[in-house]
């Protein structure tokens, strides 16, 4: 295979790729505000809800007891076939 040739397929590929990121990172966004959404979180301030990531963050990076239940909370709002039933 000519250098130029395999130039061309590798930039396709990277195109491909960028594109499939680009979707991934959308898809997650929506994820995130659908989960805002159930919880009723979208209904407070800016801080309030950075604030509580933040300790959300902290505690997920120090291994905290509570992530566990916060993770069994989250299954429920997460659960498939629960519809858009709210939690709060």
């Amino acid at each position: 295979m000519a250098t130029s040739e395999r130039l061309k397929t590798i930039d396709t590929q990277i195109n491909k790729l960028q594109s499939r990121k680009k979707k991934l990172e959308e898809k997650r966004k929506n994820q995130i505000t659908t989960i805002l959404n159930r919880c009723g979180a979208n209904k407070m301030s800016d801080e309030v809800l950075a604030g509580a990531v933040l300790e959300a963050v902290r505690a997920y990076n120090q291994n905290d007891r509570r992530i566990s239940t916060w993770e069994s909370e989250g299954h429920k709002i997460l659960k498939p076939g629960r519809g858009k039933k709210k939690f709060v």
